[in-house]
């Protein structure tokens, strides 16, 4: 599944796939959401597991991130209380979250993670990761806690948000899969027209692995 759009001022696109084997039903998710006042909530989780319980918990999760958003909490502030959220829970469950509340006013990303890969960008002189403020895995401990960074995004640098189902590969580490990852998009994008680089992004970088879910986000300021 792909879609693309443009909210607020950025122009989005999702990649979307399930687990081979899991009958369309994914524990991934991701979220394009406009905000009051004109700021964009982006955000990629991954609940670990499968199946319809996987499921189940990505869709109450997305289903609280967005209501957070909405009523104007910070990222940090989101992933500490989707944490709290899973804690309570009688059965251990497990997930992994970056979400960015980025300003088209002055260009501004304001971002956290819960135990999650890291954020790609893409501009004129490459691709490199973002710095990653600290963040533990969703459902662990419900006193963590979740540093936020912040960062400014140009018109025309590319953001990447994904879950490891896009990178992960049975015969390599995943940091190795980042790496490439990083290196399909730099090609990408060199013969990639103006207007085009979400598009290009999302049509040439490869899903990983056929047995996990997986959700690539890409999204330009304009």
């Amino acid at each position: 599944m792909a879609v693309r759009e443009q909210v607020n001022g950025v122009r989005v696109g999702v990649r979307y796939a399930v687990a081979d084997h899991c009958g369309g039903l994914g524990g991934d998710w991701y979220l394009t959401t406009p905000l009051p006042g004109g700021d964009v909530m982006l955000a990629v989780g991954d609940v670990m597991g499968h199946g319809r319980s996987a499921a189940a918990t990505m869709m109450r999760l997305r289903a609280a991130m967005t209501r957070l958003a909405l009523a104007g909490d910070e990222p940090g502030a989101i992933l500490a209380a989707l944490n709290r959220m899973l804690c309570r829970r009688p059965q251990t469950t497990l997930a992994t979250a970056v979400c960015g509340r980025f300003r088209p006013s002055d260009h501004t990303l304001t971002w956290s993670r819960a135990g999650h890969l890291p954020i790609l960008r893409a501009t004129a002189a490459g691709v490199s990761q973002l710095a990653q403020p600290s963040g533990m895995a969703l459902g662990v401990d419900p006193a963590a806690r979740y540093d936020t960074a912040r960062v400014v995004v140009d018109a025309g640098d590319l953001l990447l948000m994904f879950t490891d189902g896009v990178v992960e590969q049975r015969d390599q580490a995943i940091d190795e899969g980042v790496r490439h990852l990083a290196d399909d998009v730099r090609l990408a994008l060199r013969a990639s027209a103006p207007g085009e680089r979400v598009r290009t992004a999302l049509d040439l970088a490869p899903i990983g692995n056929p047995d996990d879910d997986a959700c690539l986000l890409a999204a330009e300021p304009v």
